[in-house]
């Protein structure tokens, strides 16, 4: 759905399957990227911004049926589209039309969002592990950073440092 930042006024939607949306949308190349579904029906859908009303998949760009995240985020890196799903398979598309580039299993499970920073994309596992991957046409780790605790928080970037809360500790 989209809304009218000032009045608050819904402006148009389109209908993704699923129950209790968990995965937040993402925006780029003049797309609106979600994640959703059910039942062996999951996918991710790229819809072009624009349009008003319900409306249906008529502003339907793309759709992806492989590597659909149920809880953590997507995130746009220009022009990559990566999806991690619950199940630590992490994917490289094209953001403008869909194309797969590569996906790849990092191990284990992930609540927490992957976050970007220096081309480098950081992934938390819940066991506790931090995978961090080259971001780009081809699939590299980098690093495997163990903390010790489980957690399933996404990470914060500021200023140069990163946050992150596990089940015991910040």
């Amino acid at each position: 759905q989209g809304f009218d930042l000032a009045t608050g006024r819904r402006i148009w939607t389109s209908e993704v399957l699923g129950e209790g949306k968990v995965p937040s949308v993402v925006l780029g190349e003049g797309l609106v990227f979600t994640s959703g579904g059910w039942g062996g029906r999951e996918s991710i859908k790229a819809f072009r911004l624009g349009g008003e009303g319900d409306l249906k998949e008529s502003n339907l760009v793309w759709e992806q049926k492989k590597g659909t995240p149920k809880v953590p985020s997507m995130l746009y890196l220009q022009p990559h589209l990566y999806a991690l799903t619950d199940g630590g398979i992490l994917s490289c598309m094209v953001a403008a039309t869909g194309e797969l580039l590569w996906q790849e299993r990092l191990g284990g499970n992930y609540s927490a969002s992957p976050v970007a920073a220096n081309g480098r994309i950081y992934a938390l596992s819940d066991e506790g592990e931090t995978v961090v991957v080259e971001a780009g046409r081809t699939f590299k780790i980098l690093a495997r950073n163990p903390l010790g605790e489980k957690l399933q928080a996404s990470m914060a970037l500021s200023k140069g440092r990163i946050y992150i809360r596990t089940a015991g500790s910040l």
